[in-house]
């Protein structure tokens, strides 16, 4: 009992410590993620079979709180049990709807993980943004942040640089805000798991019941 409690709090520690703001601008290090991802599965800034009957749009803002608590407490598991075998599709639709001032820090991170996403380094970019997110329109995710998260997640620094430089990312992820807006999709993290929405940080398990249930609507029953 007195080991089951004290892992317990450890565990909770970690993940209070995870929940926290960083401020990697200050000199500190980033958080490496733990989800890896193998040339094959992604696509730009899809990650998946184009043959899985289960597809989630994943509707993400990347300064927001939520959205790095899905991805540090479910996306490891999710993307091993689901994108792996062929059962999930993932199509990132990076928005901005928390971001102010100018620039904006969303819109920024964002066009960063566009280009990133010109390398098929999407994902990694995406990670090591979450797992290091700082405070909100506080300024932790300048230049400077952004280069250093390109730099940890591999990318020909030439090219990304070239890419940032342009204004048409930027334009492209302010049209899909403004579409997602649109549909009624105002808040993130927003999930539409085969066009059925799931606002918010679902719990793991009804998830995957939800999965495992259109995988099985969607497969043809053996004659």
């Amino acid at each position: 009992m007195v080991l089951v409690s004290a892992g317990a709090v450890v565990v909770g520690a970690a993940l209070v410590f995870l929940a926290l703001p960083r401020d990697p601008s200050g000199g500190e290090e980033l958080f490496q993620p733990p989800t890896s991802y193998t040339a094959e599965l992604v696509d730009g800034d899809v990650l998946g079979s184009v043959d899985a009957p289960v597809v989630i749009e994943l509707y993400s803002d990347f300064q927001c709180p939520a959205c790095k608590l899905l991805v540090t407490g479910r996306f490891s598991r999710l993307v091993s049990e689901f994108v792996v075998p062929g059962t999930v599709r993932i199509e990132a639709k990076d928005i901005d709807i928390l971001g102010s001032g100018s620039p904006s820090e969303s819109l920024e991170l964002a066009a960063g993980a566009r280009c990133a996403a010109e390398q098929d380094r999407y994902w990694q970019f995406h990670d090591l943004v979450f797992w290091n997110q700082g405070r909100e329109n506080r300024g932790d995710h300048d230049a400077a942040f952004i280069a250093l998260v390109a730099d940890a997640a591999e990318l020909d620094r030439t090219a990304f640089d070239a890419c940032l430089g342009r204004t048409d990312g930027r334009a492209s992820i302010r049209a899909q805000t403004a579409a997602a807006l649109g549909a009624g999709i105002s808040s993130t993290p927003t999930l539409m798991v085969n066009g059925q929405p799931i606002v918010g940080v679902p719990e793991y398990e009804p998830l995957a019941a939800l999965i495992r249930q259109l995988a099985a609507e969607a497969t043809p029953a053996v004659p």
